[in-house]
């Protein structure tokens, strides 16, 4: 236990406590206090020890190998990042440490992605990062607050769909009346029933890919953040609600079966048999397809409202 000597405010600890005298490099830091006390990296040289190496972000996520280390306008270093999809990426070295899984650079993978391709860390990519310290805070502390999935945006993405599905499949049966063909495409004489059947279906996946593409773009426009998620939404709330609908259909009688009760709107489909059934998932599958797609380019259009922000500093 230590003790204390003067009087008053004048009081200091006379314990055991760091050498003042010491050669700090022999001083022991305490394992909390290691990563706070290691310095910037300033120039390119020991860097170049950790080309090829795996470079980490600051959440944990793998960016990609080290390629090459270069010297900015400014002699800080950087490194030239080359993912696995896509072009070489100038990231900042300041701050980089360096473990036994790689280096850990304190950016994230919005950042890198949002970075200046190339290898040449010309005064822009200094200007691009120095711009982002600020904007990159706010934009987590959004995400964090106001990411996820959002049931109203998704809600809203679903009504979009049903009713763009319902109108293009008005248009398309139209387009089949006046083409002469039965609107519920059955055969009549001297039509093939198949082509009749891959033409339904055709016209069954594009209605369906369009009206969720939409719905999805809604949800994902409304939400902000984690289109794909809303996207997903989307669809899932029409799986849900096309299910319970068929069963409440095929329970009181209106149909035969479940089956028949399963209809794309607007489009008399069959899907009594196997080779209809598999034409139905494949229905739902580029339906989901759509809405995931959808869902991004709506996430999109606020990252593009980011970028403007950033380069107006």
């Amino acid at each position: 236990m230590s003790t204390s000597t003067g009087t008053g405010s004048d009081k200091r600890p006379t314990g055991p406590g760091p050498d003042p005298h010491a050669d700090p490099a022999t001083v022991e830091v305490p394992r909390d206090q290691e990563t706070e006390n290691i310095p910037a990296l300033s120039s390119s040289q020991g860097a170049r020890e950790w080309v090829g190496r795996p470079v980490h972000g600051r959440t944990g996520g793998t960016f990609g190998r080290l390629t090459d280390v270069v010297t900015g306008p400014d002699g800080t270093a950087w490194g030239v990042v080359r993912p696995r999809m896509g072009g070489a990426r100038a990231i900042p070295l300041d701050g980089a440490v360096p473990d036994d899984s790689g280096v850990t650079v304190p950016i994230d993978r919005r950042t890198l992605r949002a970075a200046p391709a190339g290898a040449d860390p010309g005064p822009e990519l200094a200007h691009h990062y120095a711009s982002r310290g600020a904007l990159t805070a706010a934009h987590e502390y959004q995400h964090e607050r106001f990411g996820g999935l959002k049931i109203g945006s998704a809600f809203f993405g679903w009504l979009v769909a049903v009713g763009l599905t319902v109108l293009l499949a008005a248009v398309a049966a139209l387009v089949v009346r006046l083409a002469g063909v039965s609107p519920d495409l059955t055969a009549t004489a001297g039509q093939d029933p198949r082509l009749l059947g891959l033409t339904g279906g055709i016209v069954a996946v594009v209605v369906m890919l369009l009206a969720y593409v939409a719905g999805g773009y809604v949800a994902g426009r409304l939400a902000r953040f984690d289109g794909a998620r809303n996207g997903f939404a989307v669809w899932a709330m029409g799986l849900v609600v096309t299910a319970a609908v068929t069963i409440a259909t095929a329970a009181t009688g209106s149909t035969d079966s479940i089956f028949e009760a399963l209809r794309v709107p607007g489009i008399a489909v069959s899907v009594g048999d196997w080779p209809n059934l598999v034409a139905l998932v494949v229905v739902a599958a580029v339906a989901l397809l759509g809405a995931l797609v959808g869902g991004k380019a709506g996430e999109r259009y606020h990252r593009r409202v980011d970028r403007a922000a950033e380069q107006a500093l």
